[in-house]
């Protein structure tokens, strides 16, 4: 199962967004691309609509490849979010990489809706002591 769908960019040969979807071991991953605003929103509604109503029980939004998300997509996404712990199955936005769309979620104080990073078999390193750091000692004359 594999669906992909595009919103045209300014010009016929831009592409402002494409959703792609796919299923795998009960997981639906809803993979976008591009931007994601008022014009493209309702086609990351579509794709995340159909994904719960598919009836898998985890759905990941794959941001990778997103460069820009507005409110209104932030909106769809808290939506769906919402529709899916109702009906007791998990929605988590997955791999953001733009600065923008995390800074997003972190100024709005929806990162909750985000899944964890995998570390990709690297050992994390210690955690860096609590509180302020300690000042240098003063250097001798």
């Amino acid at each position: 199962m594999a669906t992909r769908r595009y919103m045209p960019g300014p010009t016929p040969d831009e592409v402002a967004a494409a959703v792609t979807t796919s299923r795998s071991d009960g997981r639906i991953t809803v993979a976008v691309t591009g931007e994601i605003d008022i014009a493209t929103a309702p086609l990351l509604a579509e794709a995340l609509t159909e994904a719960l109503a598919d009836g898998a029980t985890r759905i990941e939004a794959d941001f990778s490849d997103v460069s820009f998300c507005d409110c209104s997509g932030l909106n769809v996404l808290l939506r769906a979010e919402r529709d899916a712990r109702a009906g007791g199955r998990t929605l988590r936005v997955a791999r953001v990489r733009s600065p923008q769309v995390r800074r997003l979620l972190e100024m709005t104080g929806t990162t909750t809706i985000t899944a964890e990073e995998p570390t990709s078999g690297a050992t994390p390193g210690p955690e860096p002591p609590a509180g302020p750091m300690p000042a240098s000692p003063p250097s001798a004359p």
